[in-house]
């Protein structure tokens, strides 16, 4: 835990000196600290938040036994604006293989996921809820045309209906999708749009694309502060703001392990360069398939053991904890 003084407001340079008294470590604020910034840290002014703080080294195991179970890997996680209705696909051995499902917390607790409607025949991973909760964008195996599965994945989207049921899906377009893997779209509050392209036998890019009238400008891909031509870049998230991008990538030389968290923060329409996330966040498994509550105050991320192989489940942590490494 961490505990400070009582306080009115805390800015990120109060809150960075103080947690070195708390840390007995380094002077000088992390390196994650702008993006803890940028993600709304500097407007903390709740005396609990800074109090009770639980800063778990890798974060902490999310909802076990009720989203987070033993005998399954779940996958992306997206919540509504107020945190009570959660999306996120799982992985079965038996039909259906990839689908999404639908989880409501009650009293407390989450509810067991439910298939949603449009899911359950092909191939339907990724789920992701948009800012104001009318649209939930996917990736899916799911014909375009015909009948018959892609070989890849493209990128989908539903909408909510007036008696709250979500329409049929809408291919997301040539302007988004192509003959890669489109894969892990989030969007903006604006409905920009963010995701990785690319194939499993030569590397993943992070692009986005604009919204244009009822569709979406052309894709473009993110510069070399956050793409890089020697390793993936894939499983970005974005921000509701525009202001935060999280990504997963592999290998890396600075990383903890197989798959680390990577952010990279837009300044005045410039990506800064990506960091790591630090231990806050990454060890020595594989964490990928981060995504952000819309208030920016809680990444929830997927961690997976390999060897041997155990089931990912969804860890979460606070990001005022990146302003505490």
């Amino acid at each position: 835990m961490h505990r400070f003084t009582p306080s009115k407001s805390w800015s990120v340079g109060f809150i960075a000196a103080l947690s070195s008294l708390s840390m007995a470590c380094a002077s000088q604020a992390p390196e994650t600290a702008p993006v803890a910034e940028a993600l709304g840290a500097s407007e903390v002014s709740s005396e609990e938040a800074l109090r009770f703080l639980n800063c778990t080294a890798g974060g902490s195991l999310f909802a076990p036994g009720e989203v987070s179970l033993p005998d399954r890997s779940e996958y992306r996680l997206t919540f509504s604006a107020d945190g009570n209705t959660a999306y996120y696909h799982v992985d079965s051995t038996e039909a259906p293989f990839q689908a999404i499902y639908e989880t409501r917390k009650v009293n407390g607790h989450f509810t067991p996921g439910q298939l949603v409607s449009f899911s359950g025949t092909w191939l339907d991973t990724d789920p992701f809820l948009s800012v104001d909760g009318q649209s939930l964008f996917f990736s899916s195996t799911r014909p375009v045309t015909g009948t018959e599965e892609r070989a890849d994945s493209d990128l989908w989207v539903v909408h909510k209906q007036a008696d709250g049921s979500w329409g049929a899906p809408l291919h997301l377009g040539p302007n988004v999708n192509s003959d890669r893997q489109e894969l892990y779209v989030s969007a903006t509050r604006d409905g920009t749009l963010y995701f990785a392209s690319g194939t499993f036998d030569s590397d993943f890019n992070v692009y986005r694309a604009e919204r244009r009238g009822p569709g979406y400008a052309p894709a473009e891909k993110l510069s070399a502060a956050v793409n890089s031509p020697d390793y993936w870049e894939y499983n970005s998230h974005i921000s509701a703001d525009g202001r935060v991008l999280i990504f997963a990538s592999l290998n890396r030389p600075e990383g903890y392990g197989l798959g680390d968290l990577y952010a990279s923060v837009n300044i005045g329409g410039k990506w800064t360069k990506a960091i790591n996330l630090g231990p806050a966040v990454n060890t020595e498994k594989d964490e990928f398939h981060p995504s952000l509550s819309v208030d920016g105050r809680h990444l929830y991320f997927v961690r997976q053991t390999w060897a041997p192989f155990v089931p990912s489940d969804f860890y979460t942590l606070d990001t005022l904890c990146l302003l505490f490494q």
